[in-house]
């Protein structure tokens, strides 16, 4: 899989787009406002879930995925685009350069000062004499001290400046410190200090147990915020990271199940009981990132919820509003449609248990161990789970309170791919409010426009927190997967062959200009690499395949390169054996246009109908209208392509003879 197609697979274009401009659902796609041009009548500017596109049927007429939107809307280069959604995704980008031990060396400098770091507070947690009322607190907390050592848990001093002072003396500089999330800076007042004061340190470590953050909870009866994380870092990543995996993976695959809980205290206790298959979620989302890290041990997930967190209805009424946004930490705990997306997609099954009020996981285990096996075994489907507690004690005459359940939960089963499970949540849903699933299958839902969500800042955007303030955090990772084909397209062939020989696009782009057609431009190809190769051929700085090392400095487009060599389905050798290979290329992409053309038509047969449907008729005829023209331009193409096929056979038939 490319490096591209990995950060198109994390991130939800949707999510993403919204982050620009407020998006409204208009059947099974998004409308809005192109960004790109003045529109403010008609939405011109739809997204494409299914796809993971986006297409201006306005003024604009242009499309792409979320490359080509970002580098358009923010006027980045590829370069740019990439390294700023790589780190949104959380994927590392390959230089494709040799090992720059310089770089490799600074990086494990980092990674030594963290994991030291994490002894530093250990060892203060231990024996510092600052540090009595922690200890008493890890004794409240009944952890034992091999939990705590197996843990690393540690104690930071109540200090501005002691953790600085101490690694300053251990020879690493505050940019150390700073880039590692330990030390905090106000530009404002010319200060740096201690992010952490006067905590309990409990270290985060990736899967294979390295140290790349911290989680500090407050030891002040009053102290806020009760849990301070380390800021985003290169090492830190809180959206894709899940607290205790690296001790819990071993357990996870024996049991053939995860326990997801929300806090570092339950997997703790937990551990220490020996329920070992508990990871924590860290306060935020849970992301399609996590969920694949944890599908390597198993596909079984079972999300343990405080009753205050997602058990109560408070949570739960905002489930229309967390279908939109995450912004609110309750809803972002329990995220219920993305749950059912996520199953599917990931072919996962996943359930809910809520704990008994005035209990979490940390509380249950440590009073009454032999309650939690009881209590994950009482686990729910996730649509089970939320019609279940949406219409526990719901007034059965209450008509109005019965629409209200159903608009909630109606969107989670539509979302169901597997039809025999979608039937099965529609008779449920029917039988827990006493009315027959007919009439729910015919409840119109409510359409209000999302709330845009603010995209996330870049590193230099924003201030640096104040003291105990936490980080801010980026645009949530909501990602729909979109394979692509491993057959090589038309397009593939046509781009691979051009970059052997440059020449052959010439000819190709003059036959197309003589049956009426535009040369082939950059928009013509689907993915950003083969956009941006093009533009390097169409610019004159390809010669011919040799010469693309020279040529093009991004790794990227040079792994697409090697990828087209493996995929084309002609090389350089029998390209001279096949003098028609202009003709037959002008035939392969006006035939990949006009599949082009089909596909839009059917994303417009899908806008009319939604326009239909909501009755809104001044958008019914600009959809109609764009219906109307594309189909006049499959009209050119099949005469073009008729012109064309006409002209290959009497060629053929010239040389035969």
């Amino acid at each position: 899989m490319s490096v591209t197609q990995e950060i198109k697979d994390r991130l939800d274009i949707v999510d993403f787009v919204s982050g620009y401009l407020p998006l409204r659902k208009s059947g099974r796609n998004y409308a809005g406002f192109c960004p790109f041009h003045q529109n403010t009548r008609t939405p011109s500017f739809y997204v494409f879930p299914e796809t993971q596109t986006w297409r201006c049927f306005g003024a604009c007429a242009e499309g792409g995925d979320i490359f080509s939107f970002v580098m358009k809307k923010e006027g980045w280069d590829f370069k740019e685009a990439l390294q700023n959604l790589a780190q949104r995704a959380g994927v590392t980008l390959d230089t494709g350069q040799g090992v720059d031990k310089a770089k490799q060396a600074a990086a494990q400098k980092l990674a030594d000062l963290l994991g030291a770091a994490a002894d530093y507070f250990h060892m203060l947690l231990l024996h510092a004499p600052e540090a009595t009322y922690a200890r008493q607190y890890v004794g409240e907390r009944a952890l034992a001290e091999e939990t705590l050592d197996t843990f690393r848990v540690g104690f930071a001093l109540p200090s501005w400046d002691a953790c600085r002072n101490h690694f300053n003396d251990q020879g690493y500089d505050d940019a150390d410190l700073i880039a590692v999330g330990l030390l905090t800076v106000n530009e404002e007042k010319q200060r740096r200090y201690d992010r952490f004061r006067n905590r309990l340190m409990i270290p985060i470590r990736d899967v294979n147990g390295r140290v790349v953050g911290f989680g500090a909870r407050t030891l002040d009866k009053d102290g806020l915020p009760k849990y301070l994380n380390s800021p985003q870092t290169a090492l830190f990543d809180k959206s894709s990271l899940l607290y205790g995996l690296d001790t819990a993976k071993r357990h996870i695959r024996e049991a053939r199940q995860v326990v997801i809980v929300e806090g570092y205290m339950d997997v703790m206790q937990g551990w220490q009981h020996g329920y070992r298959n508990l990871v924590a979620q860290m306060g935020t989302a849970l992301t399609e990132p996590q969920l694949q890290a944890l599908k390597r041990y198993t596909k079984r997930f079972v999300l343990a919820l405080d009753a205050d967190a997602a058990g109560a209805k408070a949570t739960l009424r905002g489930l229309q509003v967390a279908r939109q946004s995450l912004d609110h930490e309750l809803e972002a705990r329990f995220d219920a449609p993305n749950l059912v997306r996520y199953e599917s997609r990931l072919q996962a099954d996943i359930h809910v248990v809520t704990l008994p009020e005035g209990n979490d996981p940390d509380k249950l285990i440590r009073t009454n161990p032999a309650q939690w096996p009881e209590l994950l075994a009482q686990s729910q489907p996730v649509v089970a789970y939320v019609i279940e507690v949406l219409t526990r004690g719901l007034d059965m005459g209450d008509a109005k309170a019965k629409t209200a359940v159903a608009q909630q939960v109606i969107p989670l089963i539509k979302d169901i791919q597997d039809p025999v499970e979608r039937d099965h949540y529609w008779q449920q849903l029917g039988h827990a409010l006493q009315i027959d699933e007919r009439a729910l299958r015919q409840v119109r839902l409510d359409t209000k426009p999302p709330a845009p969500r603010p995209s996330a800042p870049s590193t230099s955007s924003f201030m640096p927190p104040e003291p105990d303030t936490p980080w801010p955090e980026g645009t949530q990772i909501k990602p729909v997967i979109v394979r692509p084909s491993t057959k090589p397209s038309r397009e593939e062939n046509f781009l691979y062959q051009c970059l052997v020989d440059p020449q052959l696009g010439v000819r190709v782009n003059q036959l197309l200009q003589q049956m009426g057609q535009t040369a082939v431009s950059a928009n013509d190809f689907p993915t950003i690499e083969d956009k941006l190769l093009w533009q390097s051929l169409t610019a004159g700085l390809v010669v011919a395949d040799r010469d693309l090392c020279d040529s093009l400095d991004d790794p990227v487009l040079l792994r697409r390169v090697e990828a087209l060599k493996k995929a084309s389905s002609h090389s350089q050798a029998n390209l001279a054996r096949l003098p028609d290979t202009p003709d037959k290329l002008a035939l392969s992409v006006l035939q990949w246009r006009l599949e082009a053309i089909k596909r839009q038509s059917q994303e417009i047969k899908q806008l009319v109908h939604s326009a239909a449907q909501q009755a809104e008729p001044e958008l019914l005829r600009l959809h109609q209208q764009q219906a109307n023209t594309l189909t006049a331009a499959k009209r050119d193409i099949d005469k073009a392509i008729a012109s064309m096929s006409a002209l290959n056979r009497r060629r053929t038939e010239e040389r035969d003879h």
